[in-house]
């Protein structure tokens, strides 16, 4: 008996296991097809059918599948060909036929018919693994007047299909468009999105705006990312969070992105008093309100309500952004703040917000103790915190909001946003960015555009206390970073960078590339680099007494190569992980100075050397 009602038991987990497998294969079904723009992959899913367009290089004739992870099975079904046929390696296949591909093995496709001539490709398969895949589809079908113009925009429709083959999300997009400033002018653009309705996505909070950040200056591609889990760590309020996601824009693989949240007043975003609601209450046709500019505010001049205490989203912008928003202000130092929300701010609100910023920057530069009664602490020391690890270039320059909620007196740091310039990624002449013995408080004290605000506020000892209290108390969590945290992302992502890589390889030029090296693996051995440089020297400047923290090397040697217009001058071996303390002397008055050929950027001590490099010299014109 005991062993009948085993067998039957096995018999339903066996039979249960093979429908649950029928329902999966089912629901990914892949289709390999052939329309007048070429061939291409259908993937079935239960709820959504999604094309992927074959990709093929400008030069070279190399072509690529592009798959998602949610392709789970290397078998492709041979449709929609009617009376054509494919012969893939020589083999002929017809209607209905199924071929099994092998990940990264080159196959000779040829598409034979009567409708065309016959099409010939070197195919490659490649699949992401882990990510969700998010598929967009223009109402124009194309990207065309979307990448012309970051303020184009159009409808659509979306589709995310997690890793697993689930369908997660379906429906129509009210608008995707450009955004980003400088990462708008790479090839790779970043989007926004908005959606008919609010809604969570890939585990992040529910909201109807999201943006899809490019990643195209960030060689680790977690830059942004490591930021985002830092700052949630710390309990910064109403952080901004991110998921790598393959996108897919009109059956075009486009690459790795981070799907984010967006910085915008809301429920599961900055959650503070709604003015915006307030104002079209009474004004209720405020689309069409009439804008105004002063000499040192603008907004909209629309009627308000009595309490006009909050709540405001404000963002310390660059000039040239500043110029172009709705809504903001100029202090007397000629610091330039947007007013993010509300969306449309009455006159009187913008000179409240702008008394309010006033008053505090003047009790800054006056160095006023009772300055922690209108900013406050905590957020302050935590956003500090996080500019110094990560080393933000644009800290106090761009990207920088501060928030205030009706009723309350204090002005808020944060959200944190865009740290594609930090972590030593910044790609310039000026040594911020790469050197990992500068402070935030050097780099904003004079700067031009930059408010100073840290700069100031650091020689408050109730800042510089907490600032190291929060330091300490996030040792563990830089510790596991270092020693797993980042191998795991980069496994994680692995795949999906692999096909991001190939995709945009041949746009990797001097002077715009991707990362400080060619290699994947050289970049995230830098980011370690840099935040165990970076680490160990906070921990020296705050006399925190910690083990210190070590540099990735595997002990290999690397050659470096100098070079000038005559050819190579010289050769030497460099540790892997070292760094190059003094490379070869020139003549200033003839040459311009040592040039990472790879990336175009000037020689940098602080930047080691972990791949082949070859060093440049150019003559003065």
């Amino acid at each position: 008996m005991r062993k009948r009602n085993y067998l039957l038991l096995m018999l339903v987990l066996f039979l249960g296991l093979g429908l649950l497998y029928g329902n999966q294969v089912r629901r990914n079904r892949v289709y390999l097809k052939i329309d007048d723009s070429g061939p291409y992959v259908s993937i079935n899913q239960e709820n959504s059918v999604n094309r992927i367009d074959l990709w093929q290089e400008e030069e070279g004739g190399k072509a690529y599948f592009f798959l998602p992870s949610c392709v789970r099975s290397p078998m492709v079904r041979v449709r929609g060909l009617e009376d054509n046929t494919i012969r893939i390696d020589g083999k002929l296949y017809a209607e209905g036929d199924s071929f099994r591909w092998e990940e990264e093995r080159e196959y000779q496709m040829q598409f034979i018919g009567d409708a065309y001539e016959v099409r010939t490709y070197a195919v490659t398969f490649m699949r992401s693994a882990n990510i969700p895949a998010v598929f967009i589809h223009t109402d124009s079908g194309s990207m065309e007047y979307l990448n012309a113009d970051k303020e184009n925009e159009e409808t659509g429709e979306i589709c995310i299909v997690r890793g697993d083959g689930n369908t997660e999300y379906q429906g129509k997009l009210e608008r995707i468009s450009g955004r980003g400033n400088s990462t708008w002018n790479y090839e790779k653009k970043p989007y926004a999105l908005k959606l008919t309705e609010k809604s969570p996505l890939c585990g992040l909070d529910r909201s109807d705006r999201w943006r899809l950040l490019a990643l195209w200056r960030e060689g680790s591609k977690m830059d942004n990312k490591i930021a985002m889990d830092l700052a949630q760590e710390m309990g910064m309020a109403y952080s901004t969070q991110g998921v790598w996601v393959d996108l897919y824009l009109n059956g075009e693989y486009t690459g790795c992105y981070l799907l984010t949240e967006s910085v915008s007043v809301g429920e599961g975003r900055v959650d503070i008093y709604d003015l915006e609601k307030d104002n079209k209450r009474y004004n209720k046709d405020i689309d069409s309100a009439v804008p105004y500019q002063e000499e040192n505010n603008k907004g909209y001049l629309i009627e308000n309500g009595d309490d006009i205490t909050g709540g405001y989203l404000i963002e310390k912008d660059h000039p040239k952004h500043y110029q172009v928003e709705a809504n903001g202000f100029v202090t007397s130092v000629g610091n330039q703040f947007t007013i993010n929300a509300p969306k449309h701010t009455s006159k009187e609100q913008v000179e409240y917000i702008q008394s309010c910023v006033e008053n505090i920057e003047q009790m800054v530069r006056a160095g006023d103790p009772q300055i922690w009664e209108y900013l406050d602490l905590d957020s302050f020391a935590r956003r500090f915190l996080l500019e110094e690890v990560v080393l933000n270039t644009d800290a106090g320059l761009t990207s920088m909001f501060f928030y205030k909620e009706q009723g309350d007196g204090k002005l808020y740091s944060g959200p944190m946003w865009d740290y594609d310039n930090s972590l030593g990624e910044r790609n310039s002449d000026s040594e911020a960015g790469y050197d990992y013995t500068l402070s935030i408080v050097e780099t904003t004290e004079n700067a031009s555009n930059v408010i100073n605000w840290y700069a100031k506020l650091y020689q408050n000892p109730q800042l510089q206390q907490r600032v190291v209290e929060e330091y300490e108390r996030m040792l563990p969590f830089f510790e596991e970073l270092l020693e797993s945290g980042i191998d795991e992302y980069a496994e994680w992502i692995g795949a999906s960078l692999r096909m991001d890589s190939v995709l945009w390889a041949d746009k990797n030029i001097k002077g715009d590339s991707t990362g400080k090296y060619p290699e994947y693996a050289a970049n995230i051995k830098y980011l370690k680099y840099f935040i165990a440089k970076r680490l160990n020297w906070l921990c020296e400047r705050w006399g925190v007494a910690h083990e210190e923290f070590q540099v990735p090397s595997n002990g290999q040697m690397h050659t470096v190569t100098f070079a000038n217009y005559e050819g190579v001058i010289d050769t030497m071996e460099i540790m892997d992980g070292t760094e190059l303390e003094n490379p070869l002397e020139y003549d200033e008055s003839m040459y311009q100075g040592w040039t990472d050929e790879y990336t175009g950027e000037r020689y940098r001590r602080q930047i080691p050397i972990y791949a082949d490099t070859v060093f440049y010299n150019a003559k003065w014109e």
